[in-house]
């Protein structure tokens, strides 16, 4: 019989799923903060009571439908005796909230469900039946509670059952999913005829470095066609494995790139199914992306309603996974479109993403590398342009708080209830204070300083507790809500100044930058590798690429990557120089103390230049600025079309453009901010001449 391990807390489950999204529901994960809270607690524990014993470990097997499910876990806390109690620390905000979910739901609430289980468990290994209690305390360590509850042994059997037999389903559709992934790895195959100079060479090197399990960094210019030439090794590998292929771009607008490389391997064959993950503020269906039942209908009974209408059923059913997809069922069955995307992305064999939700700090995506049955390793992780990774990493942990924007938040009290706007105003004024307090006494300049996060932490309760009661009061939450900004900005600061803190390393320092209305409070991340280095551990086989990742030794030490396993590789252009016109006009500047004598100048030139021959022509500026002067300047030559990228430019509005290009009897002429904020957001496979566009670099740009 196969074997199924489990830790207790994915296996304590209600069957069905039941409950709403929140933080109160069950069904998310430790944080650093609360796993901390345990360890202060069960040191205390430890020195007031000899019988005490804390993190004890308890596994037991359960045979069903010829499988072997291994549960295990660790009892936060077990007092010994005639009468052992086993003890489970939850940490939350709501202490009294909690309390409450608990005592009115113990057979069905997750955190129940585990609690009995550890006495389920410990009952049928010593014939002895445990007093059972949880002990909570409040994440800001100004509350404790405990509350007992009873195993009652008919009812957890009966639940146990039910469990069992969903595992049964579960594992039998894993056992599938895997064997199906192998066979597909047999006859997975390129998706072009004819593949590009370099591309042959670049799939052998990542097959050489994933056969002998090294990390990778490859440096392949753009027209290589790099994206189809990494993800096809890297997925081929995953799927022998029963794996998959999780896919981060430092864009949402990049995910196009891979799931058009995605598109040409299921054209030719390859049975895959890919979901691309599209950020919670895009696809949340209400003004705030504020998942609270009291405030949200699409997060109330989510789980429920997803058992009941069998959802992800449907889901499996679908080769791709979009925004357009999750938002339809989201509608009809009043579910949350973001929540769907998580739980789907399981059983998927490419996970298209942004970096957010492998490297940021708190990810919604824990789940995300989660391997099933019959799944050698971990998944595959592919990084597109990984030049970009290191800079946002730091950005992770290097927010600041500033009283200016704490004070213009103030103007917006007015469009909140009135019976808010004074309790409102006065935590922004207490908010200022705890910033300005900061401030070292005798300098105007910005300094280096040492504080705790204790006084942030304290704020950060007040304003929770004020969140909770607008919240309640059944607040008609409008676009971008002050009150909504206000916590969200403090406690995002609060969470990253608690992390630093706690690191007793260089990577972090804090400042403090007076000005005249007030001042500004940073936290600076100077190198995020270590941080890094803890995500790829999730993954087994990790690639990053760039068209620019030289120096080597620079890009993979600041990612980190530097290891001396690590393999590096550098590909060539595919076109030749032959097809390549590199033009320098001397009597033309662009340098911003020149421009705007010159802005007649080039867009002559670029006039001229699209005159000779017809087809699609782009020019890439440094700014809307510079943009925009230029266009004003411009007068198309006879025929042909003018597009232009304008500023905070939405994906429809981009796909409208590039329907335009993609009329191959017209002729454009197209201004652009920059050369991936625009082209990279919808590419035209096979619409480019590359006599005309390729290799572009600042040398090209006009």
């Amino acid at each position: 019989m196969k074997k199924v391990s489990l830790a207790i807390r994915d296996f304590a489950l209600p069957v069905p799923r039941k409950g709403s999204i929140d933080a109160l529901s069950g069904y998310g994960r430790a944080s650093a903060i609360g796993q901390e809270t345990h360890q202060i607690i069960q040191s205390k524990r430890a020195q007031e009571h000899d019988n005490y014993e804390a993190e004890v470990a308890i596994t037991h097997e359960f045979e069903r439908g010829g499988f072997i499910f291994e549960v295990s876990g660790r009892m936060d806390g077990l007092f010994s005796g005639k009468t052992p109690k086993i003890e489970e620390i939850k940490t939350t905000f709501s202490v009294w909230e909690l309390h409450r979910r608990l005592r009115d739901a113990p057979n069905q609430h997750p955190y129940c469900l585990q609690l009995q289980t550890y006495g389920y468990l410990y009952w049928l290994q010593n014939k002895v039946m445990p007093k059972l209690s949880f002990h909570l305390v409040s994440t800001r360590k100004t509350e404790e509670e405990d509350l007992d509850i009873r195993l009652d042994l008919g009812v957890y059997e009966a639940w146990l059952d039910l469990r069992l037999n969903e595992l049964v389903e579960e594992a039998q559709h894993a056992e599938k999913r895997a064997a199906k992934r192998r066979k597909n790895a047999e006859a997975f195959t390129f998706p072009f005829e004819k593949p590009r100079t370099g591309q042959i060479e670049l799939i052998q090197t990542i097959d050489e470095g994933m056969s002998e399990h090294r990390r990778m960094l490859i440096q392949a210019p753009t027209g290589l066609g790099k994206t189809v030439g990494v993800l096809f090794p890297a997925l081929r590998e995953a799927l022998s494995r029963g794996q998959r292929v999780i896919y981060v771009t430092p864009k949402n607008s990049q995910h196009s790139v891979a799931e058009d490389a995605v598109v040409k391997l299921q054209e030719t064959g390859a049975k895959i199914r890919s979901l691309t993950v599209t950020a919670k503020s895009k696809i949340c269906f209400k003004n705030e992306p504020l998942c609270n039942p009291e405030y949200c209908e699409f997060a109330k009974d989510h789980y429920t309603k997803v058992a009941e209408h069998k959802i992800m059923e449907q889901l499996s059913k679908k080769r791709k996974l979009s925004a357009r997809t999750f938002e339809k069922i989201g509608k009809e069955f009043e579910v949350c479109p973001f929540e769907l995307q998580l739980d789907a992305a399981q059983d998927v064999e490419t996970v298209i993403c942004d970096y957010n939700y492998v490297f940021a700090p708190r990810s919604a995506f824990g789940r995300l590398t989660e391997s099933g049955l019959d799944q050698d390793g971990k998944p595959n992780l592919v990084i597109d342009e990984a030049h970009n990774l290191p800079a946002r990493a730091m950005d992770y942990h290097s927010p600041a708080l500033s009283s200016v924007v704490l004070e213009r938040m103030r103007e917006d009290l007015v469009n909140i209830p009135s019976r808010f706007q004074s309790d409102a105003s006065e935590l922004i004024d207490e908010c200022i204070q705890v910033v300005l307090n900061r401030k070292p006494k005798d300098s105007d300049k910005p300094s280096k300083i040492e504080t705790t996060a204790a006084a942030f932490q304290e704020q950060d309760t007040k304003l929770r507790t004020f969140l909770s009661q607008y919240l309640e009061a059944d607040t008609d939450i409008q676009p971008r809500d002050v009150v909504l900004r206000l916590c969200f900005y403090w406690s995002e600061f609060t969470a990253a100044l608690e992390f630093a803190c706690d690191r007793e390393r260089t990577e972090f320092f804090i400042t403090f930058h007076p000005h005249h209305t007030g001042g500004t409070i940073k936290i600076t991340c100077c190198d995020a590798s270590e941080m890094l280095k803890e995500c790829y551990d999730d993954f087994e086989q990790v690639v990053g690429f760039s068209a620019t990742l030289k120096p080597f030794e620079f890009y993979s030490r600041l990612a980190g990557l530097e290891t001396p396993e690590l393999k590096t590789a550098e590909f060539s252009s595919p076109f030749p120089a032959a097809h390549r016109k590199l033009l320098i006009i001397p009597q033309i500047s662009s340098k911003y103390s020149d421009r705007q004598r010159n802005y007649p100048r080039i867009a002559e030139t670029i006039q001229k230049i699209s005159a000779l021959k017809p087809g699609n022509y782009f020019a890439f500026f440094p700014s809307f600025e510079f943009l925009e002067r230029t266009l004003e300047q411009f007068s198309a030559p006879p025929g042909f079309m003018v597009l232009r990228q304008e500023r905070g430019m939405r994906n429809d509005d981009v796909q409208a453009v590039l329907e335009h290009l993609r009329a191959a009897e017209k002729t454009h002429s197209s201004f652009c901010r920059s050369r991936w904020g625009f082209l990279r957001r919808g590419r035209l496979p096979g619409q480019y001449d590359h006599r005309r566009v390729c290799d572009w670099s600042p040398s090209t740009e006009f």
